[in-house]
């Protein structure tokens, strides 16, 4: 079985390079695995570009291993590559990753091996390694990597014509607008000062009181038709989302709309999409959360005081995120205070489904970013975006990472 093995030196505290060279490249080289071709990446897509060339340059059939070194952007990237790479064989191999995690936060990796305690337990050597252990032992023990396939689209450019699809991005962990994708758009200009997770909550001050004018059509899976279901706090419990069927619509603004996939986390302790764990997902299907702020009783119209007095019961949601993925739970009473096991509405509406549609107000040009995996695209004005979760597919690679 061929074996590439990839690092980013420069991502997250740049410890990759030195851990590969003291740890992972040793561990192979003891138990017997003969690496064909080791990368350090110089710049971006540079992984994607190594493991497309290697599979056109190769004639076995065997899956190809990838020891990948990084946060969760390099991972993305190999994907990215080869879902767009419908040529030659790069179409039909399967991938299998063994994940180092060397990023900031590690969404993937820290959703698979849950860190045990602290943060302090995400940098030790054993942690670290679980994913390249399970590699070599020989068990070949995997789980499949979902895709979400989100299509920036762009409007028609006459009556009646079809709307074009300018981009098609792929995400193994999160596809989001609102106000996760405003941070990751505001953090970039802060990577420099503030490489660590510090730029996420600085560019998060930023955007506290913003809020996003789009609507939303929550979509069936695609394969089977299964209508769009919520999490009911009441029973503990996924309900039809709707008593119709079928497509589901929501009206804005929204504070937050989040989609995950693979995860219950976007960091170690950030538990955004908890319910992925404790109430596994069918296939085809991506957990979506999403905060609409009007649906609190005491706010009735969108306005500079509404926003600011609600930025507190956003990051209510988001602390409670790390207690366990406690925001699930939170519900409105009828004076708008929020606390687990209220009477009243969800702050959260926890959505399960095969995809989503995003449209955009024309008027608010924050509403247009996407965030697929930390990059950030944005929709063309008067365009929309389409975002669908897939499992497996005969046209494209398939993906399996490495578990104890």
């Amino acid at each position: 079985m061929p074996l590439l093995v990839i690092y980013n030196p420069v991502c997250g505290d740049r410890s990759a390079k030195p851990f590969f060279q003291e740890h992972v490249l040793p561990l192979l080289t003891d138990k017997g695995k003969n690496v064909d071709l080791t990368v350090e990446t110089t710049h971006e897509g540079h992984a994607g570009q190594v493991v497309s060339e290697f599979l056109h340059g190769t004639t076995s059939e065997e899956p190809l291993s990838v020891v990948i070194g990084s946060g969760d952007g390099t991972v993305n990237e190999v994907v990215n590559e080869l879902f767009k790479d419908r040529s030659g064989s790069a179409t039909v191999r399967r991938i299998h990753i063994a994940l180092v995690p060397c990023g900031t936060a590690n969404a993937l990796y820290s959703s698979l091996f849950p860190v045990p305690s602290g943060e302090a337990a995400a940098k030790d050597v054993d942690y670290r390694l679980q994913s390249v252990r399970a590699f070599v032992s020989g068990e070949r023990k995997r789980v499949p990597l979902s895709l979400a396939a989100t299509e920036l689209k762009s409007p028609a450019s006459s009556e009646g014509g079809t709307d074009t699809v300018t981009k098609t991005i792929v995400s193994v962990v999160v596809t989001s607008t609102s106000l996760h994708a405003a941070i990751l758009h505001s953090s970039e200009a802060l990577r420099a000062e503030h490489p660590g997770l510090e730029r996420f909550k600085i560019a998060a001050q930023q955007n506290s009181t913003k809020w996003f004018k789009a609507r939303v059509r929550l979509l069936p899976t695609l394969r089977n038709n299964t209508a769009p279901e919520i999490y009911d706090s009441g029973s503990k419990s996924f309900v039809p989302a709707s008593v119709e069927g079928g497509i589901v619509e929501l009206q804005g603004p929204f504070a937050y709309f989040l989609s995950t996939i693979n995860v219950d986390r976007l960091e170690p302790t950030f538990r955004i999409t908890p319910l992925s764990h404790s109430i596994p997902p069918p296939p085809n299907t991506c957990d979506i959360v999403v905060i609409r702020p009007l649906r609190d009783p005491t706010l009735s119209e969108d306005d500079a005081a509404a926003r600011e007095q609600f930025v507190a019961k956003t990051w209510a949601a988001m602390m409670a995120a790390y207690q366990e993925g406690a925001h699930v739970d939170l519900r409105y009473d009828e004076k708008g205070a929020i606390a687990p096991g209220g009477q009243g509405e969800n702050l959260i509406e926890y959505y399960r489904c095969g995809g989503w549609e995003w449209h955009p107000d024309p008027s608010d040009e924050d509403a247009r970013l996407v965030c697929s995996d930390g990059a950030i695209n944005v929709i063309e004005p008067n365009g929309w975006a389409e975002c669908r979760a897939s499992t497996s597919s005969e046209d494209r690679p398939t993906f399996e990472i490495y578990v104890a």
